[in-house]
């Protein structure tokens, strides 16, 4: 009787995930197979997705742009990582809780505060133009795949460093005592000891970045609109604007989920292997 009374408490979390993520997913999916006029079952929308340029490039960017931001906030991430765990403890902490806001601010409140640090008039740029005497047409173009790829590592590299920071803290340090007793030189530690262990946890950042650099919309759709061929921005674009195709967008959305999981299936394999006993 008493875990009856305990398993009513999770209804609302039933509910929940039942009304706003279960029916939204099968509704889309549904959608996605539906013709637009005749309701009849085609798979036109998703035959579009891979013959149609637009939708092929939008999958190559999106990719290569998650890819690129993953790298650049797993390998910076990383590195801060480390040095936050050589801090006193006061100082690691503030360190830590410094580097959780970024999390927590809008993509749009970055956008602009980018644009006004990195625009083509930005306060950082003016500055390097005026100490260097450079021409006004020189600047760093936020605009770009590489801008883009600096913005969105404001996001990526605190939260890879606090994913290794915590790694690196559960660091077993005997290990490294062991190996310096034995003669090994820095390089053969961090090769043969430090690399392999932090290994599974180094991909495990990685995965949490990529789903969420997969996904980029708000960020990206602030400083560039739909100038950049994205799958984020191909489906609001189908939902929002003069080409809204909602069958479309739902096969472009089915198929964004489905690329994230065979991304995270890959590295979750590659974590399985690496991981001590694995």
């Amino acid at each position: 009787m008493k875990h009856r009374v305990e398993h009513l408490f999770l209804a609302p979390f039933l509910l929940f995930l039942a009304f706003f993520e279960l029916y939204p997913l099968t509704n889309m999916a549904v959608r996605s197979f539906l013709d637009e006029t005749s309701q009849a079952f085609t798979l036109r929308y998703y035959l579009n997705i891979f013959t149609q340029p637009h939708y092929v490039t939008a999958i190559r960017n999106s990719l290569l742009f998650a890819s690129a931001c993953s790298l650049v906030g797993a390998v910076a991430g990383t590195f801060v990582g480390y040095i936050a765990v050589t801090l006193p403890r006061n100082q690691r902490n503030f360190l830590l809780s410094l580097y959780s806001l970024p999390l927590t601010l809008s993509g749009l409140v970055v956008a602009f505060a980018f644009i006004v640090l990195l625009g083509r008039n930005g306060v950082l740029n003016l500055i390097v133009q005026r100490l260097f005497s450079l021409p006004r047409d020189f600047y760093f173009d936020i605009y770009s795949w590489p801008g883009l790829v600096v913005v969105y590592s404001f996001y990526q590299v605190p939260l890879m460093t606090l994913t290794m920071a915590a790694v690196f803290e559960n660091l077993d340090r005997s290990l490294l005592e062991a190996s310096r007793n034995l003669g090994a030189k820095p390089w053969q530690t961090w090769r043969y000891i430090i690399i392999p262990i932090l290994a599974p946890g180094f991909l495990a950042g990685l995965s949490i970045q990529l789903a969420g650099m997969l996904g980029a919309f708000g960020t990206v759709l602030a400083l560039v609109g739909g100038a950049k061929n994205l799958l984020s921005i191909q489906i609001y674009y189908h939902t929002s604007e003069s080409t809204y195709n909602l069958p479309q967008a739902a096969a472009l959305s089915i198929t964004l989920i489905i690329l994230i999981g065979c991304v995270l299936y890959a590295l979750s394999r590659m974590e399985k292997k690496l991981r001590p006993g694995g």
